[in-house]
Order: C-alpha cells, then structure tokens, then sequence
C-alpha cells in the first residue's frame, strides 16, 4: 500500500545522492590535500589552494598552488578518496 508514495522518495534520495555526494566528496578532498600541503610546506592555509582535481585510473591527483613556490603540488588519493600522499611536481 505505501509502495506508491515509497518509490518517488528513493529516487529523489538517490538523485540527491549522486549529483551533490560527487561534489561534496571533491570539496572534502581537496579540502584534506589543502591541509596536508600546507603542513608539508610550512604554508599558512590561505597561501594553499586546490587548482583542480583529475580522475585516474587508480583514484584521483589534486594539483594544488602554494604561494611562493615555483610549481603546483600533487595530492594523491586512492579510489576511496583516502590520500595517499602529497608530492612537489618538480624536482629539487
């Protein structure tokens, strides 16, 4: 007898779910990769910000600048969005 008004529900929620978990799990993770640079760099976070984020086949690399330094920073994470470490892009 419910099932009628049950099915909308589940598909609103699972729209919802898709459309703004993505991005709300992007804003986390670079959020997280935002962090662990500034730490790794002695960078005030305001000095950090996330450029952007690829998919890999692996997970994800989040580029990210840091005000002064000459080239972007990678974060890493794995396909869960756990990272995995930070990394300068250039060598030295």
């Amino acid at each position: 007898m419910k099932l009628p008004f049950l099915l909308p529900t589940l598909f609103a929620i699972s729209a919802c779910a898709t459309g703004g978990g993505s991005d709300s799990a992007q804003a986390d993770l670079q959020a997280s990769c935002e962090a662990l640079v500034s730490a790794e760099t002695g960078t005030q976070p305001s000095g950090v910000s996330a450029i952007s984020t690829q998919s890999e086949p692996t997970g994800t690399v989040t580029t990210v600048s840091v005000a002064g330094a000459q080239a972007p920073w990678l974060c890493r994470a794995d396909a869960t969005g756990v990272v995995t470490g930070v990394e300068y892009s250039q060598e030295g």
